[in-house]
Order: structure tokens, then sequence, then C-alpha cells
């Protein structure tokens, strides 16, 4: 199925250590490359524009490869674009309409 990853030895711990610098943990340990360009790309608009949204938007983030990273541990099938993190899906979807979204 494109577009989708199955990694069940992705480790949760290292996806977050590595998404506090430059979402690294979101395409090296997760594999989603599509979604790496866009929150690092949000991330860095947001601490240009102000510091505070960078912040913000860097802490969902690392949330958020922690979350798929645990998901891709239990077997989950999970798409390259897919976000764990409400919010964080939230602003992305306003850039990049491929985002989904695994909860409601």
């Amino acid at each position: 199925m494109p577009g989708t990853i199955q990694k069940p030895d992705a480790n949760p711990g290292l996806a977050a250590l590595l998404a506090v610098f430059f979402d690294l943990g979101h395409i090296l340990v997760n594999g989603q490359q599509r979604k790496w360009v866009v929150t690092t790309l949000l991330v860095h608009a947001g601490f240009i524009l102000c510091c505070v949204p960078g912040i913000v938007l860097r802490v969902l983030s690392v949330i958020d490869a922690y979350q798929t990273a645990e998901r891709l541990q239990k077997g989950e099938t999970v798409g390259e674009n897919e976000y764990t993190q409400p919010l964080l899906f939230k602003v992305v979807a306003m850039v990049d309409d491929t985002a989904t979204c695994a909860r409601p």
C-alpha cells in the first residue's frame, strides 16, 4: 500500500529525542519524509515570526514523533503524512491538504 509505513522496530524514545533536533525523529526513526519536511518548515517559520509558536510547534512535533513511533512499534500501519497530535495536524492542514490525523 503506497504512502503507508510499517516499522515495528521504531523506538519512541529515540524518535522523540531526534525530533528535538530538526524533527529528525520523523524521518530517521519513523520514515515519514513528507511529515518531516512540513513540520520542519512550520517550526522554523514559527521561530522566525515569533519564538512562542516555534516552541509550541516543536513540542507538539516531539510528542507526535514519540506517539507515531509507539504506534509503529505496536505493528500499526501509519500514513506517510499522518499526524497523531490533533493540534499539530490542524496547523499543518492549513498549508498541506494531504495531511491526515489518526485521532478525531
